[in-house]
C-alpha cells in the first residue's frame, strides 16, 4: 500500500476531513491528500507570525532581547501563561516568540502580532514569499472572541472564560471559515513555507532562532505521538473547537528530514458538553494524526 493509501485509509477509519502535505527535504518528495485545500489554521499561524518575525530579525528591525511590557489589555482568552502574570512584566521578544510556539501563548502572540506591525504585514510577508494560499486577517483575542456570540463578545476576559464553560461556541464562526476572511492556509503552503525556513530564506544564525524554539514544542501529542524515542520534530500545533492540526519538520536523522502539514476537522459539536466522550474522541482524533506521523516517518526512515 502507498503512503498516500496509508494516509486515506487512517482519514477515513477516523471520520476526519484532512488536509496533509508532506515534503521529504533532501529527496525533493512530494504528496498529499487533500494538500491544495484551504483549512482554518487555528494556532498553527503562529508559524508565519515567527518566519516575519525572523524577516525582521534578520533585517534588524526588531532585537531578541529588545523588552515588551505586558499590560492587561494584552491579556487572550484560551491557551498560556501570560495572563496569569501581573500587568508590568517585561518579556522580551524571545521570551514571548519561546511562548507563542512551545506553549501556544495567545496573549504573547497578540503581542508580537502589533510588535512586528499588525496582521496585514504577516499576510503580506507571505504573499511577498509567494504564498498566496496562507491568509492571516485575526489576532488570537479577535479570533476567539468571533467565536461567541455578538451579545456577549466584548465581555471582560474572566467573564468570557465562564460563558464558555457553560455555553457551546458558534460552530459557524468566522473561526471556521475557508476563507480568505479568516486565517486559513492550505497544507502545501504551510509546507512550502516550512521549506524556506529550513532552507535558505534566512541567514544560518536567524534560522537557528527558529529551529531552536520550535524543537522546544511541549504538545507533542499529534504528528509526533507515536514517533521513536529521541526523534525531534520542529512543530506548532493549532486548536479551535473541532479544529485539530499540526505542522512540522520530523528530524529521522542529519541528512533525513520530511516535512508535514496536518490540518484536521471533525464535528465536535456532539462532544462539546459530555466529557468522558469528548475525551475519547479527542483522543482517536490525535491518534490518527499519530498514526498519520508514524506511517510518514517509516517511509522516509527507509532511505537511511
Amino acid at each position: 500500500m502507498s503512503l498516500v493509501d496509508r494516509i486515506s485509509s487512517i482519514i477515513e477509519n477516523a471520520d476526519i476531513d484532512a488536509g496533509v502535505a508532506i515534503w521529504h527535504i533532501e529527496s525533493g518528495a512530494r504528496l498529499d491528500v487533500n494538500g491544495d485545500l484551504p483549512f482554518p489554521m487555528a494556532s498553527t499561524f503562529k508559524i508565519p507570525i515567527l518566519a516575519t518575525a525572523c524577516k525582521q530579525l534578520a533585517e534588524g528591525v526588531i532585537s531578541l532581547d529588545a523588552r515588551v511590557p505586558l499590560v492587561d489589555e494584552d491579556k487572550s482568552m484560551g491557551s498560556g501563561i501570560l495572563p496569569y502574570f501581573e500587568s508590568g512584566l517585561q518579556p522580551t521578544v524571545r521570551d514571548l516568540l519561546t511562548l507563542m510556539i512551545i506553549i501556544s501563548d495567545n496573549t504573547a502572540t497578540d503581542i508580537l502580532v502589533d510588535y512586528l506591525g499588525g496582521a496585514a504585514v504577516i499576510e503580506g510577508y507571505m504573499h511577498e514569499l509567494g504564498l498566496t494560499d496562507i491568509f492571516f486577517k485575526l489576532n488570537c483575542k479577535e479570533l476567539l472572541r468571533h467565536a461567541l456570540p455578538p451579545e456577549v463578545a466584548d465581555l471582560p476576559r474572566d467573564e468570557l472564560v465562564k460563558w464558555t464553560t457553560e455555553n457551546d461556541i458558534l460552530r459557524d464562526g468566522l473561526p471556521f471559515s475557508k476563507g480568505p476572511e479568516n486565517n486559513v492556509s492550505t497544507a502545501k503552503a504551510m509546507n512550502a513555507l516550512l521549506h524556506l525556513m529550513h532552507s535558505d530564506l534566512f541567514r544560518k544564525d536567524v534560522r537557528a532562532v527558529a529551529f531552536d524554539i520550535l524543537h522546544k514544542q511541549q504538545f507533542t501529542h499529534r504528528i509526533a505521538r507515536f514517533l521513536p524515542l529521541g526523534v525531534k520534530v520542529a512543530s506548532k500545533t493549532g486548536t479551535i473547537g473541532g479544529i485539530r492540526n499540526d505542522c512540522g519538520i520530523i528530524r529521522i536523522s542529519e541528512s533525513n528530514h520530511v516535512i508535514v502539514s496536518l490540518f484536521v476537522e471533525w464535528d465536535e459539536a456532539p462532544y462539546w458538553n459530555k466529557p468522558a466522550a469528548h475525551h475519547q474522541r479527542v483522543f482517536d482524533v490525535e491518534t490518527a494524526m499519530g498514526e498519520i506521523g508514524r506511517a510518514v516517518y517509516d517511509e522516509f526512515a527507509r532511505l537511511d
